[in-house]
């Protein structure tokens, strides 16, 4: 018998008779490891045909942000790397980077309360030195991998809306397929794989007479090694103690505060919505503090078509004085074909003494030639 019979045994005992939809974020994954790389750089030139040096324009944007989640029933890690520097003729302007990693270790793998340890390091042109320091503490939350069960709900819905279907897969064969395309490094081949899919799907006995066709196969083939495509969900918060092994103020190394906290959320396939928050500061915490807020929504529009928005919020207080940032970017993305792509972005920023928001838009074309 085959293995996604005993699958199918398994997960009618734990849906039951259910026909209702299963929600990205009951899917339960094993492993969790996403990462995400984006890199963006912008640059402008203009000389001023009147003469005037004050009209001149000669600035660039550098822009860097890696994130890494990593989770396992037994412990887990995450890896940021955060840079924004602008560049102007005579060198940096003004920039900012910050680097966190932090390891977990669940007391139990059932429980989601868990120990961590991890450091970050911070460097900032308002800074007078190079800060680091490490955190030890404890907290509570997991996150959940469902690309699997995104993808296999992206496939459910291609295959009724093309008619060969007629009708959504019953949550049963849904969950299979998605416990199947989470266990890709499994199969030898993508084709092995894609003979199971079609077995499960046509299994179900709502696939049209002839079953799965060609263009079927091709589609369903591209939704699963579809690059750049993950959803997850889950949260977690944590509290702890730190050390200052080098203060950017370049006084005397502390004792600090820290605490931070995660939400992740996809609502269906085409959407992911993530807060991030974290604070750190001194004993007198309402005297000397950094607190960063970054809240982001991702929609898929269509194949073609994603949009990304996002709002980062920083603020450092020395001696009860704060500082606030505010960053609110917009990044339309358009894909045409495989080998190009067409991005709109608008980025408007706050920061103190600033008279009004500062406004930059972009417009990006890419193509592969070769």
């Amino acid at each position: 018998m085959r293995r996604w019979l005993f699958l199918a045994i398994l997960v009618e005992f734990s849906l039951g008779l259910s026909v209702a939809a299963i929600p990205l974020c009951d899917y339960r994954s094993p492993l969790t490891d996403l990462s995400n790389l984006t890199l963006s750089f912008a640059y402008q030139y203009h000389n001023d045909p009147y003469g005037q040096e004050e009209r001149d324009v000669n600035t660039g944007e550098l822009g860097i942000d890696y994130v890494r989640l990593y989770g396992s029933p037994r412990y887990g890690f995450d890896v940021s790397l955060k840079n924004d520097m602008t560049i102007s003729p005579t060198g940096l302007s003004a920039y900012l980077t910050v680097a966190e990693g932090y390891y977990k270790r669940y007391f139990s793998i059932e429980k989601a309360y868990f120990a961590y340890a991890g450091g970050s390091a911070r460097s900032s042109s308002s800074f007078q030195a190079l800060g680091m320091g490490f955190d030890l503490g404890v907290g509570y939350g997991r996150f959940t991998d469902v690309t699997p069960l995104a993808r296999a709900t992206r496939i459910d819905e291609y295959l009724v809306r093309r008619g060969t279907l007629s009708d959504h897969l019953h949550p049963v064969d849904l969950q299979i397929l998605a416990l199947e395309i989470g266990s890709t490094t499994a199969y030898d081949s993508t084709d092995d794989l894609l003979t199971v899919v079609q077995e499960i799907i046509e299994s179900s006995g709502l696939v049209k007479a002839g079953g799965l066709d060609a263009l079927d196969i091709s589609e369903i083939t591209r939704l699963i090694k579809k690059e750049g495509f993950s959803r997850y969900c889950g949260w977690d918060i944590k509290f702890g103690l730190g050390y200052e092994l080098l203060d950017p103020s370049g006084g005397e190394n502390d004792l600090l505060v820290a605490g931070a906290f995660n939400y992740a959320l996809a609502t269906t396939p085409e959407v992911q919505f993530l807060v991030q928050g974290s604070f750190s500061g001194l004993l007198n915490l309402l005297e000397t503090n950094r607190v960063d807020v970054t809240i982001a929504h991702n929609y898929l529009i269509s194949e073609f078509l994603n949009l990304t928005t996002s709002y980062d919020f920083s603020r450092e207080t020395w001696v009860a004085e704060p500082t606030d940032i505010h960053t609110i970017s917009v990044d339309l993305t358009l894909t045409p074909v495989e080998t190009a792509e067409v991005v709109l972005g608008i980025s408007l920023e706050h920061r103190p003494y600033y008279l009004e928001w500062s406004v930059d838009v972009q417009l990006v074309i890419e193509m592969d030639l070769l």
